[in-house]
């Protein structure tokens, strides 16, 4: 059994970030992961539905981390929606490098996993200047 993943993000912020994962990595991603996009239009109410059937779904008796793009905007309520009711830990600031990290730890419970996940995300912010020497 392991930990699934769910993106709920803005738009198709989850989208291109699970295409890029698999552009990396290759289509049969270690973990199971799921994105729910979220649109200034939409339902917030009925993304909670949605959301919360994701949850069941990914949900292979470890629990599922939350990935969500902006802490305190509509992914963040629907994804704090999802607290009382599901095995569910989640994270602010989803990016690209926490995701590679993550991939690389699919056997992890899920309180390790989220450690994983907010280690990446800051390791994978840096100052490039810096790093190559041109500051």
């Amino acid at each position: 059994m392991r930990v699934g993943i769910l993106l709920i993000t803005h738009d198709d912020i989850g989208t291109s970030l699970l295409y890029s994962l698999q552009e990396m990595l290759g289509p049969n991603l270690p973990l199971l992961v799921k994105v729910l996009p979220i649109r200034h239009e939409d339902d917030p109410v009925e993304f909670c539905y949605h959301a919360d059937r994701l949850c069941e779904s990914l949900n292979q008796g470890q629990g599922v981390l939350v990935l969500i793009d902006l802490f305190g905007a509509t992914p963040c309520n629907i994804a704090c929606s999802l607290i009382s009711n599901h095995r569910v830990r989640v994270v602010g600031g989803v990016n690209l490098p926490m995701l590679v990290k993550l991939m690389n730890y699919p056997a992890t419970d899920l309180d390790t996993l989220v450690n994983i996940a907010l280690s990446g995300g800051c390791q994978g912010v840096l100052d490039v200047n810096k790093l190559v020497g041109e500051v």
